[in-house]
């Protein structure tokens, strides 16, 4: 009876670390908002990295995304570097909402020593959806 047990277990725990892999939501796509009246895409690549357009017209940014879990709710933090000729650094906060991301914060600061990411407004709850 206890080997039996034992087998039952480890293949439970097999079972639950396979539906554990496969159900994890997949972040690689592209999403799209409207953000302070502009249509932003945000193309999540393979080996976290981004790319930004129409936020800073003409100019696309690139950058590298994360998870961040560090302060409660999972959220992916995304960030960008400015052009060499207005250096600065820019990171989209964005919170899942199923298959979705919504803005709940953006950050700048140009680029320097001593100089930390302030918050930027933005109107409004930008909500990146999926592009088909």
């Amino acid at each position: 009876n206890f080997l039996n047990m034992k087998k039952i277990t480890k293949r439970l725990c097999l079972l639950f670390l396979f539906f554990l892999a496969c159900c994890g939501k997949e972040i690689q796509g592209n999403y799209s908002a409207l953000v302070e009246g502009d249509e932003v895409t945000l193309q999540l690549k393979d080996g976290k990295k981004a790319l930004l357009e129409g936020y800073f017209s003409p100019v696309a940014l690139t950058g590298d995304w994360v998870e961040e879990k560090t302060f409660g709710d999972p959220m992916i933090w995304i960030t960008f570097n400015g052009p060499k000729e207005k250096p600065f650094r820019l990171r989209f906060e964005l919170k899942p909402d199923g298959n979705n991301f919504l803005l709940v914060g953006i950050k700048a600061r140009p680029m320097g020593k001593g100089t930390k990411l302030n918050p930027v407004k933005f109107n409004g709850s930008p909500l990146f959806k999926p592009n088909l």
